[in-house]
């Protein structure tokens, strides 16, 4: 019975992913003028790419490096798919970003009733400068952030690079908020 349902889950797994097979050619490293991406070898996010190399979140094989389609050869929606994953993770970092900024009024509040020496003041006032950091750094990016408006290699290389960049904004936001977090709590 267990060997039963180990290949039913097998067959599972392989019907789920998307399983194909490798060419010998498939899994070099990319070639080409544009930049260095990552793929499942299984196909299990059914075309994602990813800009760094590391381990499928479906199912859990390194990911591979392949020569990025010029736009010509891309999915027609390619660069709406990006711009769709650079406006989520900017939607994310907003949420974020609330937080960090009500944990922001806690710690000027502890800041004005609290009695402190110049060390601890440093340590709460570097929270608040991280903090007024990852917000100006998210205005920035929302005032600079265009879509494009039709797909080209240069379009592409944008979006992946503002993918880059609200993505370190996510984490530098997120990172000011559990320093907050934890000079609140102290």
């Amino acid at each position: 019975m267990k060997y039963l349902t180990v290949l039913i889950l097998l067959g599972f797994l392989i019907n789920a992913c998307g399983h194909h097979q490798h060419k010998a050619g498939n899994t070099s490293a990319a070639t080409g003028d544009g930049p260095q991406v990552y793929a499942c070898p299984m196909d299990c996010e059914k075309g994602k790419i990813y800009e760094q190399a590391g381990k499928c979140p479906v199912c859990g094989m390194a990911l591979e490096a392949q020569a990025p389609a010029p736009a010509a050869e891309q999915p027609d929606n390619a660069w709406k798919i990006l711009s769709k994953e650079a406006e989520d993770i900017h939607d994310e970092a907003m949420k974020d970003m609330a937080e960090m900024n009500r944990v922001g009024r806690q710690v000027k509040d502890v800041m004005k009733r609290a009695k402190m020496t110049k060390e601890t003041l440093d340590k709460y006032t570097a929270v608040l400068v991280a903090m007024d950091k990852a917000e100006a750094d998210m205005m920035t990016w929302m005032t600079q952030y265009k879509e494009p408006e039709n797909q080209t290699d240069e379009s592409l290389r944008y979006l992946q690079e503002q993918k880059q960049k609200i993505e370190q904004n996510r984490s530098d936001i997120r990172a000011a908020l559990e320093a907050g977090k934890k000079i609140v709590s102290q």
